[in-house]
């Protein structure tokens, strides 16, 4: 028990059992924060997509404004808000404005999309575009958060006339990070733009530790306090009694997962693979639709927080050896009815959290 200053936040999203609608779903929403909020979680981390039943949170910033009123004792997150999407005045306005409703910190994760479905439906046709859009989004949103007066000139976006932000906040207490998968490159290109990167897990360790360290050389290099920073990954946790349980369990749940994904993403049509800046999803994708197979499940089980107590507090520890210092639960997933996941939270709360946080040590 080394680490005992850990972080520990969970995923809020419109979830629950197959054929709940969403009045249901956005009101389990609201029933889960309460949940995690008694067993003592820091950061409710809200999920964004569009149109389809994968996740249909579309406003992220809105419900956690809700959130913000109606419970002000959690922290509030985003993974992620999919910049492409924003016009960056508005969002940084919206930013602004939840700032005002909270004393929280707000922790941004942020994103460039893979969605065709999405990207089509708001009138941006070539993702290809979508890194530039991305750096010039966040620098103008950064900019507006953090100068007086701005004005901007990019690629893609411009804000040629001189801009005040309003409501006008102190940016302390906002945090951004960068979505990245497993590649040093990804890390670098984060580092560059003077945020931390964020994770979820994909099943190599290896390389996104790869991914952590060098990020971190490389934001030192920039002048970044890295030491300080916070480094989150998103991680799906399912707790049994063995870890023969917790697999049945996933094998049960995961796989609805999955197709979710493999729907909402198009993964059957070819479309990801003609795109100059996505070709590595190609390989996700296929991914993916092989653990739609329940028989597929357990090989994916070994890279998530899945087993006994035992087991899952290895693999935290893993993590943490990785690099990360707040890891934040995935257990609201498509088609998981309310029982299992909150048996799930409330079990890591008193069985894992305890070892890797202080602030769990008095449930154990």
């Amino acid at each position: 028990m080394a680490n005992r200053d850990i972080d520990f936040g969970f995923v809020i999203t419109a979830v629950g059992e197959p054929g709940a609608s969403d009045e249901a779903m956005y009101r389990e929403i609201f029933n889960d924060v309460e949940h995690g909020i008694s067993l003592g979680y820091s950061t409710a981390w809200m999920i964004e997509h569009h149109f389809s039943d994968y996740f249909p949170t579309a406003n992220p910033l809105q419900l956690l404004a809700f959130i913000a009123g109606r419970y002000p004792e959690i922290a509030l997150g985003t993974c992620v808000l999919v910049l492409p999407w924003y016009q960056p005045l508005r969002l940084a306005e919206d930013i602004a404005q939840l700032r005002m409703l909270t004393d929280k910190p707000i922790h941004l994760g942020v994103g460039r999309g893979t969605a065709i479905l999405e990207f089509e439906r708001f009138g941006i046709p070539n993702m290809d575009e979508t890194r530039d859009r991305f750096r010039e989004t966040l620098e103008i949103v950064q900019k507006a958060l953090h100068e007086d007066t701005i004005t901007y000139e990019g690629k893609h976006l411009s804000v040629p006339l001189p801009t005040r932000l309003r409501p006008k906040v102190n940016p302390e207490g906002i945090h951004f990070y960068g979505a990245v998968g497993a590649s040093p490159e990804s890390g670098d290109i984060m580092a560059d733009l003077g945020i931390p990167v964020m994770c979820t897990s994909i099943g190599d360790l290896e390389k996104q530790k790869a991914t952590v360290d060098s990020w971190r050389e490389r934001a030192r290099g920039n002048g970044l306090d890295v030491d300080s920073c916070m480094l989150p990954i998103m991680v799906n946790c399912i707790i049994g009694d063995t870890d023969e349980d917790a697999i049945e369990e996933a094998k049960t749940y995961i796989p609805r997962f999955m197709q979710a994904q493999v729907d909402h993403y198009e993964a059957e049509d070819n479309h990801i693979r003609i795109l100059e800046t996505y070709t590595a999803w190609g390989k996700v994708f296929e991914a993916w639709k092989a653990r739609c197979d329940p028989e597929n499940i357990p090989p994916w089980c070994r890279f998530q927080l899945v087993g006994s107590p035992e087991t899952v507090r290895q693999r935290t520890q893993e993590f943490i050896d990785a690099g990360f210092n707040h890891i934040f639960l995935q257990t609201a997933t498509p088609g998981v009815p309310e029982e299992p996941r909150r048996r799930w939270m409330t079990r890591f709360a008193e069985e894992v959290a305890p070892h890797f946080s202080k602030r769990f040590s008095k449930a154990a």
